[in-house]
């Protein structure tokens, strides 16, 4: 499990059901999934889409009647922050009570310069987990899984500007798909939980900027402390986001919400699941591979649209229905060779 490898492959932050970094979108983790019991691959899939669909779910139970949170959303980033940096700190110290004693020091071998690197990735992320919240203030949990995948699209573009990293003509395709099915979506709500879908999707699309942007500053510059321990340098990144969120719930007191108001059980529930996404995913992904997403992301989706309708004034619509279906055709070809690669099917035996 303590393997050497960027910190953004361990931060699973609240975006998109806190979604795997963009690098494992585009490219896929590297998996060990051949060597899990079928009973674990299926449990871990089960667990990564109860965590998917519980996200959206949580937060939208935790509004009042009038759609407003109940609790202060900066002080909810700011405790998931703490929780995460509990978390890595408990594990780093085990870690390194567990290394031999001549390797200790290179656990923790990060200078002031190369930590500041982490300052930058800190507040993006700080920024993009508050606009989860002021985005889901205007749309609901179903729609927020579907527009949700444009993140598949933003990530293609911000590797191939900054990284200058290439996708396959089938695979710019597939991203074309996934943001028109995205963008069909947004024509469906004429009544229900959203209040404006459109400015919900400005927020959501802008949050999948800042947060992809911070997972390409963390890939390109914190590859040369890769000796470092990924749980040491966590807890870096979640102590700059503490900072970072402490003054932004600071500059935010001028509202009516206090501290800890509103911090009944449908908050901590809130609490509870945005930092076990934070945290457990990101042991799952030393496992995960791209078809446990691809199944978790499609599956997740038809679920939250579905418990969305239940439990919410949400209706499905033939606009919907034809989101859902474009979306998933443009996942399935995003990640088609994998799934091929995974299943051994010969690409001339296949229907599509």
């Amino acid at each position: 499990m303590l393997t050497k490898t960027s910190p953004k492959e361990i931060e699973m932050h609240t975006n998109f059901a806190n979604s795997p970094t963009d690098e494992k979108l585009l490219n896929g983790p590297v998996s060990d999934s051949n060597e899990l019991s079928a009973f674990k691959y299926i449990l871990i899939i089960v667990f990564s889409i109860l965590i998917k669909v519980l996200q959206p779910l949580a937060i939208q139970n935790s509004k009042d009647s009038d759609g407003e949170y109940r609790y202060n959303e900066s002080t909810m980033v700011l405790l998931v922050e703490i929780v995460k940096l509990v978390f890595c700190s408990l594990v780093f110290y085990i870690q390194y009570k567990s290394a031999p004693y001549a390797q200790r020091s290179e656990l923790h071998n990060l200078t002031l310069g190369q930590s500041l690197h982490f300052l930058v990735p800190a507040i993006l992320y700080a920024a993009s987990n508050t606009l989860v919240y002021i985005g889901m203030s205007y749309i609901s949990p179903a729609f927020f899984h579907v527009f949700g995948n444009i993140r598949i699209l933003t990530a293609g573009i911000l590797y191939r500007i900054m990284m200058k990293k290439k996708q396959t003509d089938i695979q710019w395709l597939s991203m074309i798909l996934i943001a028109a099915g995205a963008l069909l979506s947004s024509t469906n709500d004429k009544k229900g939980d959203s209040k404006n879908p459109i400015l919900g999707f400005v927020f959501i699309m802008t949050m999948t900027v800042f947060s992809t942007s911070a997972s390409i500053y963390t890939e390109k510059y914190f590859k040369k402390t890769q000796g470092v321990s990924i749980f040491f340098q966590n807890v870096v990144l979640y102590l700059y986001g503490i900072v970072v969120n402490i003054l932004i719930l600071t500059f935010r007191q001028g509202s009516d919400k206090g501290v800890f108001d509103g911090f009944d059980s449908a908050g901590f529930l809130v609490l509870l699941v945005q930092s076990t996404m934070g945290v457990s995913l990101s042991f799952i992904f030393k496992y995960l591979d791209n078809i446990v997403y691809v199944i978790s992301l499609v599956v997740s989706m038809f679920l939250t649209a579905l418990i969305t309708t239940i439990f919410t004034d949400f209706s499905f619509s033939m606009n919907f229905i034809t989101a859902l279906l474009v979306v998933t055709i443009g996942i399935y070809f995003f990640y088609r060779s994998k799934i091929f690669e995974k299943f051994e099917i010969d690409e001339r035996n296949a229907l599509l």
